[in-house]
């Protein structure tokens, strides 16, 4: 036996399909930006290194060597800001490599 599903009645189903669709992303980019403020907090109360620092130590612009020494020691020593200066490498990485497909 086959149920029949009136065009009103499967109207409300794909638009409530769409409107969960669209509430999924919402609560995915609230995630992201709450994960991103946890981060920077997380960073200043321990003295971890803070993004900005992270992508000029990978793009090879930090040129004191004060500066440079302390971030490689602290690299040294901490595993999550070695995590974070993968994940910054990454995004550098991605971001040249759509700069260079947008100039050709």
């Amino acid at each position: 036996m086959f149920l029949r599903i009136s065009a009103a009645a499967a109207h409300f189903i794909h638009m409530n399909t769409k409107l969960l669709a669209e509430t999924i992303r919402d609560l995915r980019a609230k995630r992201q930006r709450v994960v991103q403020v946890i981060d920077k907090v997380h960073a200043r109360l321990h003295g971890h290194i803070d993004d900005h620092n992270l992508e000029r130590y990978h793009l090879g612009m930090v040129k004191d060597e004060a500066e440079l020494a302390a971030l490689e020691e602290h690299l040294l020593c901490c595993g999550a800001c070695v995590d974070r200066a993968e994940a910054a490498a990454h995004y550098v990485d991605a971001v040249r490599a759509a700069a260079c497909d947008l100039a050709e």
